[in-house]
Formats: structure tokens, sequence, C-alpha cells
């Protein structure tokens, strides 16, 4: 089942790191990369922008692409029918010993408005101090 998890394992007073699980039915990856509570929040509004109908497609990012940084993500959000069914393009460098130019993937994940909405609104628990806070696209959030 097509799934994005993000799970809160670092902190510090003005960054954390979150790990970010993607999986389709043809993948699965993972990643962990650092992020501020303004990129989350940055992320959260835009979706409830998009799942609102003012956007019809959007890009989140977070972070800088290249070895200069910690890896990259990338998430962009489209509409793939008038029924309500959302494709998610997620672009992420992977942290396996090699370049981030030549160890990344790109994928889709497809959803639906209501599971999108419920991410989205879960996605503010992940600014709150405490580690294992983990938010899901389609299962339950449980911390």
């Amino acid at each position: 089942m097509d799934n994005i998890v993000f799970e809160r394992v670092w902190e510090d007073t003005d960054f954390f790191e979150i790990e970010i699980l993607a999986q389709s039915k043809l993948i699965k990856a993972s990643t962990r990369t650092y992020t501020t509570a303004e990129s989350i929040n940055k992320l959260a509004s835009k979706l409830t922008t998009f799942l609102q109908g003012a956007d019809d497609r959007f890009l989140w990012e977070n972070g800088e692409r290249g070895d200069e940084s910690t890896p990259f993500v990338s998430l962009e959000f489209w509409y793939e029918n008038k029924q309500g069914h959302v494709v998610i393009e997620i672009y992420m460098e992977l942290d396996d010993g090699d370049s981030y130019d030549r160890h990344n993937c790109c994928f889709f994940i497809k959803t639906e408005i209501g599971l999108l909405n419920k991410f989205g609104n879960s996605l503010f628990s992940l600014n709150e101090q405490g580690l294992g806070k983990r938010i899901s696209l389609n299962y339950d959030n449980e911390k």
C-alpha cells in the first residue's frame, strides 16, 4: 500500500531530524534529513491550500540538492482526477555513503484527499518537542 511516514528522530533547539519513509507498490525507500518547524508549517499550509482547491499542483522542498548539505527531499502534489485521487512524486537523496547526485530515488505515491487531509493536519505534531513523534499517510498516528 502506498504510504509516507515522517518520524522525529533527533532534535535541537532550532531544528530537528526526521526520518522519511516512502513506499509504493514497486519501491520502499527512506532517508533522514534535518528540517525546521517553519518548513513543516510551510508544507502543512501549502497542503491545506491545495486541498481547498486554490492550487492544482504544488512542490515542497526540504534542504538543498547536492553533497554540500544533508539529504534533500521534495514532494510534489497534483490531482490525478476529479474524484479526489492525488499523486505525490517523492524525490529523496539517500545517505548510503556515496554522492547524493548518484544515490537518490524518485517515484510516485497515490492517495486520496481524505487521507492527505488527515496527514496534513497531523504535520503540526512533528513540531512538538519529543522524539518518536510519527505521522503516517495511511495509518493511525499513534505518537
